[in-house]
């Protein structure tokens, strides 16, 4: 989050992650509206949202080898939901919720796993926000693969909410260390997410 100094309104995007647990999933990104509005007024467009192949996937192992018996686990992004709304006339509201499905490998000692992700804000060609998030999860005592969903997360861009397109988009994906992506890189396969 940006400071607003001297009370002018920041031109940079804010994101927040509210501690409260998501309503369910959203209605797929493409804007609600308040339900009293004119009917001529359309919802607001979201920005283009782009989920880089290369950082769909989140592969763990134990020591340097890559064997499935060093496995400690993987997950890939298979869903990303969300909406629109305006946060007031010169702001826009996108709120965000991604699904993993994540697999518990051989080498997995602990009940518990931290998916590091990221939202980048880009203006153009330019990065004008960044934020990592950390996903904690537990496995099942009964599943080697299951599913969950993260917490909205809230994203709001300085621009009016009309239903025009923006110069912000947003790149969505897992935080991965340079080995990690190199793996990615290397093994690359068709992503199994969905997007709008």
């Amino acid at each position: 989050m940006f400071p607003n100094h001297n009370q002018r309104r920041s031109l940079f995007p804010r994101i927040a992650a509210p501690g409260l647990a998501a309503l369910g999933l959203l209605a797929t990104l493409s804007g609600c509206g308040d339900g009293e509005s004119k009917s001529m007024d359309f919802a607001p467009t979201c920005p283009i949202t782009h989920i880089p192949s290369e950082a769909a996937d989140y592969y763990l192992y134990q020591g340097k080898q890559t064997g499935f018996k060093n496995m400690i686990a993987r997950a890939s992004i298979l869903q990303l939901q969300g909406d629109c709304l305006a946060a007031g006339p010169k702001d826009l509201k996108t709120r965000i919720v991604l699904r993993f499905v994540i697999e518990r490998g051989p080498a997995a000692a602990a009940n518990t796993l931290t998916l590091p992700w990221f939202i980048a804000v880009l203006h153009g060609d330019r990065i004008v926000n960044k934020h990592v998030f950390r996903h904690t999860v537990s496995f099942p005592a009964n599943l080697s693969t299951f599913e969950d969903d993260t917490k909205v997360i809230t994203v709001d861009l300085p621009i009016p909410p009309k239903n025009v397109d923006s110069d912000y988009r947003f790149e969505i994906g897992f935080q991965l260390t340079k080995d990690q992506l190199e793996y990615n890189q290397l093994h690359l396969k068709r992503a199994a997410y969905q997007a709008y």
